[in-house]
C-alpha cells in the first residue's frame, strides 16, 4: 500500500489554528520558517493574513491517534 502525504492542521505544533505547523510538517521544514514567511508576506502588503485565514478554514484538522486507530479497526478486528 502506498503511503500518501496529506495536508492537515497540526495538533502538536499549534499557535493559533495549526496552519503553519501543518504546512511545516507537510513540507518537512521548521515551523518557525513558515511562521516568518507568513509574517513577512503580511507586513510586505501581501496576502499573508488572508492566506492564513483561508487555510485555517479550509485545511482539515489532523486526525488524533485514537481516531486513526479506530479507523483501522472494524468490529474490534484490525483490518
Amino acid at each position: 500500500m502506498i503511503d500518501t502525504k496529506r495536508l492537515y492542521k497540526s495538533n502538536t505544533d499549534k499557535r493559533v489554528w495549526g496552519v503553519c505547523g501543518g504546512l511545516a510538517e507537510y513540507f518537512e521544514v521548521d515551523p518557525t520558517l513558515v511562521r516568518i514567511l507568513f509574517v513577512v508576506l503580511t507586513l510586505a502588503g501581501g496576502p499573508g493574513l488572508l492566506l492564513y485565514l483561508i487555510l485555517g478554514l479550509v485545511m482539515p484538522d489532523a486526525p488524533r491517534y485514537d481516531e486513526f486507530e479506530q479507523g483501522k479497526r472494524k468490529n474490534g478486528e484490525v483490518i
